[in-house]
């Protein structure tokens, strides 16, 4: 199941070369949302109130969003940890508005940049 985890950047930054363990994530299941909203909507609608979290850790900086794909039993409603392998893309938000995606592959190469 794809989660979505406010990150800090030295978090991202351990995330690459080795597990770190998140306290909280965000899921659409544990929202109630129209009948007519659709599961890319709904994902986009979690991965804002991700960066909203984000940006608030970040004391107003970066909204940092790591997408993630978890295995049913790292469902548990606990801390999770999170390999990089598991990532399936950085959102990145300045305002908690718009986001910005990047692939796994960029993130090495920009992490720098972006904090």
């Amino acid at each position: 199941m794809r989660v979505y985890v406010a990150a800090t950047p030295e978090a991202v930054k351990r995330l690459l070369s080795g597990e770190v363990i998140f306290e909280d994530y965000l899921t659409p299941d544990q929202f109630e949302f129209d009948p007519g909203v659709g599961e890319e909507e709904r994902e986009h609608l979690v991965s804002l109130l991700a960066a909203d979290d984000a940006l608030e850790l970040n004391g107003g900086k970066i909204g940092l969003v790591l997408a993630a794909d978890l295995s049913e039993s790292q469902l548990n409603g606990a801390a999770v940890t999170l390999k990089f392998s598991q990532i399936a893309s950085l959102l990145i938000s300045e305002d908690g508005e718009e986001l910005s995606w990047f692939a796994p592959e960029e993130i090495a190469h920009q992490i720098d940049e972006w904090c």
